[in-house]
């Protein structure tokens, strides 16, 4: 058998600029489970870099390391005003990372688990590793340590000597058993500069709705978290000061009982009034139990991405709800004293003034703490929405599509949905129909706490180094909301 490699050291690096900055909890698994196999763990946070190519070769003079993992969150801020693409950065980054080693780079994050076979192709790089990274990535290194073949590992991505890429299929556990350490990143200094900490309960998301990429990321399958190991995460996060938290599920509720199980846990350990935290969650299942449970559990505000106030709508995105049910869950948040976020997302198939009308008017009389109102449907492959788009005929003439619309077939630089029944002017349309309501974030046309855009918004991170602390939905609620009139 060949010998070993007798380097130890693997190198992390974090693309992810955005601003307000977003701790990046993959990378934190990642090399907390790196660690526990005794590698040593470099992280290269190119979040906190004034000079990013000089931070990386600073790293890579200094290192020999086994293998290069590369974190892509994201591949563009998902946001039809500004429709920036994050590939070209990801691209200059790995060209620099090539430059100082020639260690294997590893591709991942959720950014890369939904198009890897594009980015692979853009950046040049010949593995990748789809979804749940922290395992295989594991793997991956011993198997290079010992010089073991590697091809087999489940959800690992490569490329073949014609360039083509072959995506390993996916195998997971029932149970996801993840460190809760949380020692790989600095996560004290992202609460600082950035607000909020994060953590997950599970991954996986069941649902088949018309655009979300989540099932493709993360996969379809839920795997659920031990409730003590969330807890014992909870309080290494706070051993670091980091006591207001946003929990990263796809949907805190779904499955309601493993919800209740972990508030019951950190209820049971009196972590409910240590720390402050956000989630995004379904309105179905929910129950004014769980809402109670959640409130005890410390729990201050909810993110409902309902989409519409429109059953007509709700069943062109293939939501497995109705109406109904928006107004159910607003209420028992209202009786446990819980925050509520609603986030519309109008222009989907069918959609029209009537229906976007009838969303506004009927959230409006829900009265929530605040509302999402953006225009526009990230279309993304391997969802209901791409076969739609591309029975509809070619993108650069579709009427539908906004965006990225030439050269872009495989939907990789921005493009979205917005149904031409909207007209020419679909954002005027949507702030003429608020109405000025200080209860909605509109679709913006120009900075400001209206909008919610967190990429690089200023007004965000100027709140937050003021010392503001929460979802940034929330931080932004409380910093326009006008004062209360004395009575």
């Amino acid at each position: 058998e060949a010998r070993e490699m007798d380097r130890r050291e693997v190198v992390l690096v974090n693309t992810n600029r955005m601003r307000p900055p977003v701790s990046p909890i993959g990378l934190d698994y990642i090399g907390d489970w790196l660690a526990e196999a005794d590698y040593d763990v470099r992280l290269v946070d190119l979040n906190f870099a004034e000079d990013p190519a000089a931070e990386i070769t600073a790293a890579l003079s200094e290192a020999d390391p086994i293998a290069v993992g590369v974190s892509f969150r994201n591949t563009d801020d998902c946001y039809l005003p500004s429709g920036q693409s994050f590939v070209p950065h990801l691209r200059e980054t790995v060209s620099i990372i090539k430059s100082h080693t020639s260690a294997p780079i590893v591709l991942g994050g959720c950014g890369f688990s939904i198009f890897p076979a594009e980015i692979m192709k853009e950046c040049d790089v010949s593995l990748g590793i789809v979804g749940d990274g922290e395992e295989v990535f594991a793997s991956l290194v011993e198997c290079l340590v010992k010089r073991r073949d590697y091809s087999k590992l489940p959800r690992l991505a490569r490329r073949d000597a014609q360039g083509r890429t072959v995506v390993n299929p996916a195998m997971y556990d029932e149970i996801l058993d993840i460190p809760p350490q949380r020692a790989t990143i600095d996560n004290a200094r992202y609460f600082r500069e950035g607000g909020v900490g994060n953590l997950e309960t599970k991954r996986g998301c069941p649902s088949k709705c018309l655009y979300c990429a989540d099932p493709i990321a993360k996969g379809s399958m839920v795997r659920l978290r031990p409730p003590d190991q969330v807890a014992d995460e909870v309080e290494a996060l706070l051993d670091q000061g980091v006591d207001v938290l946003h929990i990263c599920d796809a949907e805190f509720n779904l499955p309601p009982q493993h919800a209740m199980a972990v508030c019951q846990e950190l209820v049971a350990r009196q972590l409910g009034d240590r720390v402050r935290w956000y989630c995004y969650a379904s309105v179905h299942p929910f129950s004014d139990e769980l809402a109670d449970m959640m409130r005890q559990a410390g729990c201050v505000g909810i993110n409902f991405g309902v989409d519409s106030g429109c059953d007509r709508m709700l069943a062109a995105l293939k939501r497995a709800y109705r109406r109904e049910a928006i107004a159910d869950a607003v209420q028992a948040c209202r009786n446990a004293g819980i925050t509520v976020m609603l986030d519309l997302l109008f222009g989907g198939p069918g959609e029209d003034e009537a229906s976007v009308r009838e969303s506004i008017e009927y959230v409006r009389e829900l009265s929530p703490d605040r509302v999402g109102a953006p225009v526009g449907l990230r279309v993304y492959p391997r969802t209901p929405l791409e076969r739609l788009v591309k029975s509809e005929g070619p993108m650069a003439t579709n009427p539908n599509l906004r965006g990225v619309r030439e050269n872009n077939d495989n939907f990789l630089y921005p493009v979205f949905y917005v149904d031409h029944r909207l007209g020419e002017d679909p954002v005027q349309l949507v702030h003429d129909l608020i109405g000025g309501d200080e209860r909605f974030f509109p679709p913006p046309r120009i900075k400001g706490p209206a909008n919610y855009n967190y990429n690089n918004n200023d007004v965000l991170q100027q709140a937050i180094l003021a010392g503001e602390r929460g979802a940034y939905w929330d931080i932004l609620r409380r910093i326009s909301s006008p004062p209360r009139a004395e009575a």
